[in-house]
């Protein structure tokens, strides 16, 4: 039997042993008391506690009566709460539902405005789309009803994260946030642009010469020396935003080239669009507030009036005498002797024979001033100054002028053009977003140059000769010779948008913002080429131009330039003329318009200057058709387009255009001339056949309707018709305009005090209805006081007759007072 079996064959059982290492694998191991498990020495420890959680979407809590609830009963507390979201649709429908809460109840904003206030802030930014579109809308509600002193204290903040959103790498976040400071702009504009001074020089807080300007005034250096206030920060941001950042810094370190222009072209049309848009508006709040700070004083207003007279002084003068007195009436002057001349005019110094031999007798007079004798250390510093000009950190003009240049060429061409009017129609706005980028552009050019070469020149550029000026004199020719191919702009507009309104593509509102917009184009325009012919006017060029001229290669190359120059203010002037003319007489029709629309009063308002630097042109007849356009303006009672303003304000012009010839340092080539003479000559100057050939005659025989319209409902305009004949009077014989023309002016001046009409007997005249305490009714008295005179000395019979009836009406008018 074993030997069936060999024992190596034969089954050995398992030892006790192996069975519990096998099943060692599958049974928990008990620890002893008091071990813990090992922890491993690179383990990190994730745990966390909290004392409580945050939940109020489902808070126990019971809401405080009388408490405001939003549609989720939520308090606005809990809403602010939820506004912290890590969910974008929870943090949208708080703001919404935050919005309604305080719509509906006013006081909460006054309960929790510093929160509400710091959560808005928080979302300028925020990385949603509808998220930042809820919040910038709800910033709006509350800047409009909170009261503005309120807002302003809390507006730091605001400010500070949209400063912080405009450095975003998104697109449409800076947009966002350039939108933000818009709202900011229109409902602050005062504490967001004070101390800024856009003529000044300008430096980034990081450039080597950021904290001073030495050739700078003291006055206007502070603006620009801190790099820590709010309109410095702004203007980085935006000059960031356009690329201008590098150039600035190269400026400022005295390496800037032209190729260190700044390239905005990388922006998309409607960034760019968003940034111009908003830095225009900010130059404007600034020149505004610039403009409120100086006061009801200055003559900023009427700047173009300064470069038609012999020096500052004079000028300033003649605008003090245009200015309304309302406390005591109008200053009464006493006529000089019988045969002595008073309206006859200097001869420019610059026209003399011999400066030396004419400066003895006329200083003498008091009529011109002679320059400054240069001292010995002035003349040594000389040289130190023109090296701190030459390092001087660039001005706020040349760091833009590249970029300006450069959107209008980018965007000029597809909004003026006929063949891309319809595609651009087509399109999703793309013709409303190259139109706006013109518009802006203009518009910042038109703040920038005014500092600098109009009203603004006393506090910014210096002397319209500094090196300074010229040099914005030629970027001004540069960027109007790159405009004039497009001015009109919108000439061939009639054509292209009346096929488009055939086929539906146009609709009438769209329309008429275009044909505004257009219409503030061709402003803007007509002002920078103001601005390029009074400057030329009173900067002396022709004089330094010769000079040049007679020294060389180098003179030959600036006379060349000088003659470019001349040749783009020529055809400038020309157009804006041609163009300016038919705005002032309603010529400019539109499809909605055919038979042409009036000028409105902001037109005609921002056209002054326009209008005055046309009267300069050497052509006598193209001078005398801009200003028979005005007066007949003037005439219409402005078109119905702004009505008694829009009147007030040709009237107020016209009377500066002709009063000014009274003043002896009056050096404009504008004359009269050619319009009095007919009037001395004619024996009737007032007829009606006169009034259609003389726009002189036709604006003195206005007068007085005017004065009828106007009596004891606009006392402005009754003191400036009363001043402006009174003046004119006051000259007597030998004055500006001739006695049997001023004569005439008497039968039309008499209803003005009584009337005897057939059938309603008499009528006392606007003259009882005027208020004792203006001092109006004295000055209507002297003024036919000095009609008398003035009939006595010059008139014949029949004036003198006529002034008798004058004196009669007058009396009767005093009797029913």
């Amino acid at each position: 039997m074993y030997a069936l079996f060999p024992p190596s064959c034969c089954p050995v059982p398992k030892s006790t042993k192996h069975k519990k290492e096998r099943q060692a694998d599958f049974t928990k191991a008990k620890l002893k008391l008091g071990k813990g498990k090992q922890v491993a020495n690179n383990a990190t420890d994730t745990s966390f506690s909290a004392k409580s959680i945050a939940l109020p979407s489902q808070s126990l809590s019971a809401t405080p009566k009388g408490a405001p609830v939003s549609r989720r009963n939520l308090t606005l507390p809990e809403l602010l709460v939820q506004s912290r979201h890590y969910s974008v649709p929870t943090r949208r429908e708080a703001l919404h539902e935050m919005h309604q809460l305080v719509v509906a109840h006013p006081f909460l904003l006054q309960q929790h405005l510093l929160a509400l206030v710091t959560c808005l802030s928080h979302l300028v930014g925020d990385e949603s789309l509808s998220v930042r579109a809820a919040a910038r809308t709800l910033l709006a509600h509350v800047a409009d009803t909170l009261p503005r002193a309120s807002f302003v204290s809390v507006s730091p903040a605001i400010v500070l994260f949209t400063l912080s959103a405009l450095s975003s790498l998104e697109d449409i976040v800076r947009v966002d946030a350039l939108k933000v400071l818009d709202l900011l702009l229109a409902v602050i504009p005062d504490e967001l642009t004070r101390g800024f001074d856009p003529a000044a020089s300008f430096s980034l807080s990081s450039s080597p010469a950021s904290l001073a300007d030495s050739s700078a005034p003291s006055s206007s250096s502070s603006s620009s020396a801190s790099p820590q206030s709010t309109p410095q920060k702004i203007l980085e941001a935006l000059l960031g935003l356009l690329k201008i950042r590098s150039a600035a810094l190269a400026a400022a370190s005295g390496s800037f080239t032209a190729s260190a222009a700044p390239a905005a072209s990388d922006l998309s049309p409607l960034a760019r669009l968003a940034a111009l848009q908003t830095l225009a508006r900010f130059l404007g709040a600034a020149g505004a507030q610039a403009r409120s700070s100086a006061g009801a004083e200055t003559d900023d207003d009427v700047w173009y009036l300064a470069s038609a007279f012999a020096d500052a002084r004079a000028a300033s003068d003649f605008v003090a005498s245009l200015r309304p007195r309302r406390a005591g009436g109008a200053p009464v002057v006493h006529v000089a002797a019988p045969g002595t001349a008073t309206s006859a005019a200097v001869e420019p110094f610059a026209d003399l024979d011999g400066g030396a031999s004419a400066l003895g007798p006329l200083s003498g007079f008091g009529l011109l001033t002679p320059p400054p004798e240069t001292s010995p250390a002035s003349a040594s510093g000389h040289s130190t100054t023109s090296s701190q000009q030459q390092h001087a950190p660039p001005s706020l003009l040349a760091l833009l002028h590249p970029t300006l240049v450069s959107s209008f060429l980018d965007a000029a061409p597809s909004a003026f053009s006929p063949s891309l009017l319809e595609s651009a129609n087509a399109t999703a706005g793309g013709e409303n977003t190259h139109l706006a980028t013109v518009l802006a552009v203009l518009q910042i050019a038109r703040e920038l140059y005014a500092r600098e070469l109009g009203g603004g020149t006393a506090t910014g550029a210096g002397s319209p000769s500094s090196k300074r000026a010229r040099d914005a004199r030629k970027s001004l020719v540069a960027l109007l010779s790159h405009a004039s191919a497009y001015f009109p702009f919108g000439a061939d507009e009639p054509v292209a948008l009346a096929g488009a309104g055939k086929k539906g593509a146009r609709k009438d509102g769209a329309e008429g913002e275009r044909h505004e917009t257009l219409l503030e184009l061709n402003v803007a325009f007509a002002e920078l080429s103001s601005l390029l012919v009074l400057s030329s006017s009173c900067s002396g060029d022709d004089v330094r131009g010769n000079a040049a001229a007679m020294s060389g290669k180098k003179g030959k190359k600036r006379s060349g330039d000088k003659a470019d120059e001349r040749g783009v203010e020529e055809v400038v002037v020309e157009r804006v003329q041609e163009w300016g003319v038919q705005a002032l007489r309603g010529e400019l029709t539109t499809p909605t318009h055919p038979l042409g629309l009036a000028l409105p009063l902001s037109s005609f308002h921002a056209l002054r200057p326009a209008l005055w630097s046309l009267l300069q042109q050497p052509s006598t007849e193209r001078a005398n058709d801009v200003f028979a356009a005005v007066v007949e303006y003037f005439c219409r009672g402005a078109g119905g387009a702004g009505g008694a303003e829009a009147k007030r304000e040709a009237g107020e012009w016209l009377s500066a255009a002709v009063l000014i010839h009274s003043s002896p340092s009056y050096t404009s080539p504008f004359s009269l001339d050619p319009l009095t003479a007919p009037l001395a000559a004619s024996r009737a100057p007032l007829s009606a056949k006169e009034q259609r050939t003389n726009p002189l005659a036709k604006w003195l025989a206005a007068l007085p309707k005017w004065l009828w319209e106007s009596g004891g409902k606009d006392d402005r305009a009754t003191e400036l018709v009363l001043s402006v004949l009174l003046k004119l009077a006051q000259q007597g014989p030998l004055g500006l305009i001739p006695p049997s023309t001023l004569l005439a002016l008497a039968p039309l001046l008499a209803p003005f005090f009584h009337l005897s009409h057939p059938s309603r007997g008499p009528i006392p005249g606007p003259f009882t209805r005027l208020s004792p305490a203006s001092g109006l009714q004295q000055t209507a008295l002297h003024l036919v006081q000095y009609l008398r005179r003035l009939a006595d000395e010059a008139g014949s019979e029949d004036e003198r007759d006529k002034v008798r009836q004058l004196e009669e009406a007058v009396s009767r008018a005093r009797g029913s007072v």
